[in-house]
């Protein structure tokens, strides 16, 4: 499981800060040509302000875009923000969830199922799991 830190100490706020421009200008140098922070943010999935703030050392990540980032990046994001890497396994699964057929999810729940004293829900495929 994955904990994510209240505060980010100004030190690794700074490597974030940092790190986030890194993507930006590695982002860039793959598409081939400069590129605005707008398109960069609409690349990410996320608002021009929240990565400006993010990007001028203001705000910091929540759990949500910190999966984001680790989906684009890889999970690099953690280290630079001194948090626990989450495991891999439950990582790939995570992240390939809606991928499986409805009947593969609901046998992975039964399986499952054998580990713990809670229900297999219904609709197995309507929510992703929490990490």
């Amino acid at each position: 499981m994955v904990t994510f830190s209240p505060k980010i100490p100004p030190s690794l706020m700074s490597s974030f800060t940092n790190w986030i421009t890194r993507q930006f200008l590695e982002w860039q140098a793959k598409e081939g040509k400069r590129k605005t922070i707008e398109e960069f943010a609409t690349y990410l999935g996320i608002s021009r302000p929240l990565l400006t703030m993010w990007m001028n050392g203001n705000k910091k990540p929540g759990k949500e875009n910190i999966k984001i980032l680790a989906e684009t990046f890889g999970v690099e994001i953690f280290d630079v923000l001194g948090l626990e890497r989450p495991n891999p396994i439950h990582f790939y699964v995570e992240r390939n969830w809606d991928k499986a057929p409805e009947k593969v999810l609901k046998q992975i729940a039964e399986i499952i199922s054998k580990y713990t004293t809670e229900p297999v829900p219904n609709g197995t495929k309507a929510k992703t799991p929490k990490p």
